[in-house]
């Protein structure tokens, strides 16, 4: 992978985890939440029950969280149009590579001095060895 792909991949992975963590923490603190107080000791003791609910807690949360959450997915596209993008240059540099590697062995083998591979005759091999 190029580097410019995983730079973008990984950006794209970290902004998609801020963004659902945003998302979850504004929806937390938006939800209602309840507090539960006794009074009192013996005969005379009560509790009172309260449910806090502040919408607009978490709004701000939430917003930023889907933004972080929209833009790791446009990066992740980024990141796959740049993983299509660099295979087709690759190819076209390898193609050329080949091409020229394919020319200049044409060049050698037209350029080569002509060899040929002398042996010697089977009758001196014998006569050698028996000396």
């Amino acid at each position: 992978m190029r580097k410019g792909s995983v730079i973008a991949l990984v950006f794209s992975i970290v902004l998609l985890v801020v963004g659902l963590a945003l998302t979850v923490t504004g929806a937390w603190m938006s939800a209602p939440h309840s507090a539960v107080y006794h009074y009192g000791h013996g005969v005379f003791a009560y509790s009172m029950r309260y449910a806090i609910a502040s919408p607009s807690a978490g709004s701000a949360y939430t917003s930023f969280g889907h933004l972080f959450f929209d833009a790791g997915l446009v990066l992740m596209v980024i990141f796959a149009v740049l993983q299509v993008n660099g295979h087709k240059e690759e190819k076209i540099i390898s193609d050329k590579e080949k091409k020229a590697d394919f020319i200049s062995m044409k060049k050698a083998k037209e350029e080569a001095v002509d060899a040929t591979v002398h042996t010697e005759p089977e009758e001196s091999k014998e006569s050698t060895e028996n000396k």
